[in-house]
């Protein structure tokens, strides 16, 4: 009885009951297209960050919106068209199937679907003006929807033409990257507070060291019909993205007999051309998040 008791405890100490969570934590999260598979994300539409607490506990996540006006006008100049349910339904799907990997290898518990619904609700109900957020992904999806109209208009085989595939997406990371580290050594962060438009810091310096810095802005939930500040860090997401971007510049270098493939998103239909298909079944300003159903994904 006495090592069956010890044996609990110990395994109690090992893995926690429940993912760490804070009220005021906005936790945002955006969606871009990616240009490696995995075996999670055969689809690669990521979200970053990966924020699997709020989903774990059942708590408001911020879904950064994209700039609909620029897009539009990306939309126009490639001649491509984005599928927002398809390309949002990916990005949840993968979201939530990353959740209930890394939670049961954390708590060793699967990930309850009466949370994902109550997760899914309360982000849904939540609003907050974040523009700077909201550029820098609309700056990532409209570079991604490039390289793509140049893949496709000059017939790039990834097959017969893989050193020229490699070079165009390692141009797009390039451009991610440059983007990225100059938004950090920029040290700005454009906030909307009180309708009015601010500058903040993102991080500060004190004996060549940084400490990134909490910005806190006004949030609205619709369901209970009031608002509050909630912060969150957003030199980490930069970070974030700035890291990955790099691990995909990487694995292009060293790329030597696999082959990655855009046309991932052409074949599930997420990304088409503008002239093949109907305009308004594909306009950004018509569809909303909330209107996924959310069962097809769980």
């Amino acid at each position: 009885m006495y090592c069956v008791i010890m044996l609990f405890f110990k395994s109690y100490r090992k893995h926690p009951v429940k993912l760490k969570t804070f009220k005021t934590d906005l936790a945002p999260i955006g969606f871009y297209f990616d240009i490696l598979t995995t075996e999670t994300f055969q689809i690669p539409i990521l979200p970053i960050p990966m924020r699997i607490d709020k989903i774990s506990n059942g708590e408001a996540t911020l879904f950064i919106p994209l700039n609909q006006q620029k897009l539009q006008k990306a939309f126009k100049k490639y001649n491509l068209s984005i599928n927002f349910q398809n390309f949002y339904k990916s990005g949840i799907t993968n979201l939530i199937n990353y959740t209930r990997i890394k939670q049961k290898e954390i708590i060793l518990r699967p990930l309850e679907n009466s949370k994902v619904r109550k997760w899914w609700e309360a982000s849904n109900n939540i609003c907050a003006s974040i523009p700077d957020m909201v550029e820098s992904f609309t700056y990532i999806n409209t570079q991604f929807l490039k390289t793509f109209y140049k893949i496709d208009k000059n017939n790039i085989d990834i097959e017969l033409n893989q050193e020229s595939y490699s070079n165009l997406l390692i141009a797009y990371c390039d451009s991610i990257i440059k983007y990225f580290r100059r938004k950090i050594e920029k040290n700005v962060f454009l906030v909307e507070k009180e309708q009015k438009f601010e500058l903040e810091e993102l991080y500060l310096e004190r004996r060549q060291k940084c400490y990134p810095k909490i910005i806190n802005v006004v949030v609205n939930d619709l369901a209970k019909e009031n608002s509050r500040e909630m912060g969150f860090i957003p030199y980490l997401i930069y970070d974030d993205i700035l890291d990955s971007f790099i691990y995909n510049r990487k694995v292009l270098e060293n790329q030597i007999n696999d082959s990655i493939s855009l046309k991932v998103y052409e074949h599930n239909q997420i990304i088409n051309k503008t002239s093949t298909i109907d305009n308004s079944s594909t306009d950004s300003s018509k569809f909303e998040l909330k209107e996924l159903e959310l069962d097809e994904i769980l």
